[in-house]
């Protein structure tokens, strides 16, 4: 009953701030960042089904006749069936909105992949309940819009000279990994083997720590948005984003960043 009155309020500002500090404020494109979008429907099946293998958290965007948003809500790609042109997403949450999410229903789906922001609008087709909660099948959107994000370039890091990342959760056992690839707004970890207990897209950790290669220290929380098990090389791939970096560090990563881009490109 209280989700029901939150949306049905008259203050979106005061349910989009909720809302942020439920889900996170994913990182927005800045005004001329350049921009591509995808259309056949080739290209959007091995997108989606890139979303799906790599568990992207993927945020969702309810939107009313109006084409106004009504609701922000979080949730993963089960299923691509690239001949029938349609997509199955996992349960929506918050999960106790069925009303919002009627047959025809245009939802706005967002993620970001490797500094690159991925979005696009598909039609809701059916609601499919199931032992692991409500599914929901879409129609593939007519594009896929891709855009740069200018404060979110990732550079590789080197495996020559590995800087070890741990990540702590409040019940599940401390995952240690290196360094991948890094940007101003997170990270991705390499770990060997399979983590287990098997990661949860969009799973908070309590706190992120790792020592830069100036001696920097980062120390944090973090919010899981993508994972990967590759079984040939049986590495793991996390994907995370801070979460409550403070200034001073933010300012040094942001540093270091730079000096690192600099460096890359004068010996590439």
């Amino acid at each position: 009953m209280k989700s029901k009155m939150l949306f049905q309020g008259n203050k979106p500002g005061m349910i989009n701030e909720l809302l942020d500090k439920l889900f996170g404020n994913e990182d927005k494109p800045n005004d001329g960042s350049p921009k591509n979008i995808k259309h056949s429907p080739n290209d959007i099946g091995e997108l989606l089904s890139l979303y799906h293998d790599q568990n992207h958290l993927v945020t969702a965007m309810i939107m009313n006749l109006g084409k106004r948003k009504i609701a922000k809500l979080s949730t993963g790609i089960l299923s691509v069936d690239s001949a029938a042109l349609r997509f199955t997403t996992d349960e929506f949450i918050p999960s106790d909105l069925p009303e919002l999410l009627g047959d025809g229903t245009k939802v706005q789906f967002s993620l970001t992949h490797h500094g690159v922001r991925h979005q696009f609008d598909s039609i809701h087709i059916q609601a499919l309940p199931s032992d692991s909660g409500t599914h929901h099948v879409f129609q593939f959107p007519k594009g896929i819009e891709q855009i740069q994000l200018r404060d979110a370039f990732r550079v590789k890091l080197s495996q020559a000279h590995p800087i070890k990342v741990t990540l702590t959760h409040a019940t599940n056992p401390a995952i240690t990994g290196t360094l991948a690839d890094l940007s101003s707004s997170g990270m991705r970890i390499r770990i060997d083997g399979l983590v287990t207990p098997k990661p949860v897209r969009g799973e908070i950790y309590s706190s992120c720590h790792l020592v830069l290669s100036d001696g920097q220290p980062v120390v944090g929380g973090a919010r899981l948005m993508h994972w990967q098990y590759d079984p040939d090389l049986r590495i793991s791939f996390l994907g995370v984003h801070f979460e409550n970096l403070d200034g001073t560090t933010q300012r040094a990563l942001n540093r270091f960043l730079t000096d690192l881009q600099r460096k890359q490109r004068l010996t590439g």
